[in-house]
């Protein structure tokens, strides 16, 4: 430890240096969830986090960029399964599709604040719901749309437009989670446990391909 120090030299820790920077992208996503990105002030955020205004800056070189890490700390975790789902020869296509729809309720359910946050940014053009739109959603939608294509020309599924189906997935399965007060009043659990997340998202899945399918969804 001493050597190591020394190595080091004295002075304060570089930038980054010992952070947790998992805690503070969820707690960015948290700040950008409640407040939007205008009403964020990058030095408020650095308060609530317990860091300091210049170690943010230097981190991540402005709020926009703070912004940017945030989204894609939480939409790398959900990528794989709409990519996968373009490459899974060994299950029936019509499995696959719900698989992923499910996978996705589940990530909204773990990362509400994404769809929070996409609230605030999809109705207005910017950089960032640029961002997201080009680095996550234009390079999975060609798997995707070969998912769709092949179960439509199979006769399994309706036609359906891309942009429908990303909104009943994304935004419909995920609302619950996304709009807690709003789920509560409801009646859904303020605090639902594992299975009853599960249960939400199979049904989400359910009731989405019973709705496409020409033909009687696929048994479980």
């Amino acid at each position: 430890m001493v050597r190591a120090a020394a190595a080091r030299g004295r002075g304060r820790p570089r930038a980054g240096e010992g952070l947790d920077l998992a805690h503070l992208l969820r707690g960015a996503l948290d700040a950008f969830a409640e407040s939007g990105y205008d009403g964020t002030s990058v030095r408020e955020l650095a308060r609530r986090l317990g860091v300091s205004h210049a170690l943010l800056t230097a981190r991540f070189g402005s709020k926009e960029g703070l912004w940017f890490a945030a989204m894609e700390h939480a939409l790398t975790l959900i990528e794989p399964a709409w990519r996968d789902s373009a490459q899974s020869p060994e299950l029936d296509d019509l499995v696959v599709l719900r698989n992923a729809i499910i996978e996705q309720v589940l990530f909204s359910a773990a990362y509400p604040q994404v769809l929070r946050i996409m609230n605030h940014e999809g109705a207005i053009d910017s950089p960032r719901v640029r961002f997201v739109i080009e680095r996550f959603a234009n390079p999975l939608r060609p798997g995707v749309e070969a998912l769709l294509s092949r179960l439509v020309d199979a006769g399994r599924i309706r036609d359906v437009p891309y942009a429908t189906l990303h909104y009943l997935a994304v935004a419909g399965g995920g609302a619950l989670y996304a709009n807690p007060v709003e789920a509560a009043l409801l009646g859904a659990p303020v605090h639902p446990d594992t299975d009853t997340v599960r249960a939400h998202a199979e049904t989400v899945a359910d009731v989405l391909i019973a709705g496409i399918s020409a033909a009687p969804p696929p048994a479980r």
